[in-house]
């Protein structure tokens, strides 16, 4: 199949994945929208709802550039992406669409298994991208970047709002402990994951999420400030954050995403 047809392909599960999730955000799944689905199970590292906005980023920038791979046929960096990723992001939408389904269904466990799907699809597009990369193209580390980063603190998430829709008591350690103990696991996990990636992006849609975190745990609509040491966990996680990203960029020599090649990184 050539290049043309796999864009296409592309951009058809592109589209219906939009669909699927802008019907989950209206509740016409099983009448239930995902934010309401969401408030049926409140965990203390849920974010604060505006921060899901970044959802309209992620999406507009893949729209661009899926379009970018159908359009610039004479583009051999595009050309390479479509080649590399045409296995993966399709697959990476049929995760999306199966996890939104199965959330708006109050299937969360189910979920929980396709949502980690989707972010392991995406960490090995960004992975793929590392082959392809140039000086200068910014565009598709900065969308998948965003998508990888914002959907690996997604999945944890999910899987907490599992852990409390079943009841778990933990083992007999307080929900904050757990908490606590989740906000830093996902720091050391990032780390891990930037030695894969070389992503400069991918740590600030998770600096976003923390601060998200932090929101909901202050105000007087969330837990009104009776969890100090998460609000604080989640603040020094945010900052680490941008310090990865920073110190990424800077060892990137100021692009988003290094060359495998040009850097000589181990893949």
């Amino acid at each position: 199949m050539d290049n043309t047809k796999k864009a296409w392909i592309n951009g058809f599960f592109l589209a219906v994945t939009l669909v699927i999730n802008i019907l989950g955000s209206f509740g016409v799944i099983n009448g239930l929208s995902q934010k309401q689905v969401s408030d049926m199970f409140p965990t203390l590292i849920t974010p604060s709802h505006f921060t899901f906005r970044i959802w309209s980023v992620i999406y507009s920038l893949l729209i661009v550039s899926i379009i970018l791979m159908i359009t610039k046929k004479r583009d051999s960096y595009y050309q390479q992406a479509v080649g590399r990723i045409s296995m993966l992001f399709p697959l990476s939408c049929v995760f999306n669409t199966a996890w939104v389904i199965a959330f708006c269904y109050i299937q969360i466990e189910l979920s929980s298994f396709f949502i980690l799907g989707l972010t392991i699809t995406l960490v090995f597009i960004c992975k793929q991208l590392l082959h392809i990369q140039e000086g200068g193209r910014w565009l598709l580390p900065l969308s998948f970047g965003l998508y990888a980063g914002w959907l690996c603190i997604a999945t944890v998430v999910n899987i907490f709002v599992a852990l409390v829709k079943n009841n778990w008591q933990g083992f007999g350690l307080a929900s904050e402990m757990w908490a606590a103990i989740v906000l830093i696991a996902v720091v050391l996990l990032v780390m891990g994951l930037q030695f894969q990636i070389y992503n400069a992006v991918f740590p600030l849609p998770i600096a976003w999420a923390y601060f998200g975190i932090y929101h909901f745990l202050k105000v007087p609509e969330g837990f009104d400030g009776q969890y100090g040491l998460l609000q604080v966990i989640a603040l020094a996680g945010m900052i680490v954050f941008i310090g990865v990203a920073a110190i990424q960029l800077y060892k990137n020599h100021a692009t988003l995403q290094p060359s495998l090649k040009k850097h000589k990184l181990i893949y």
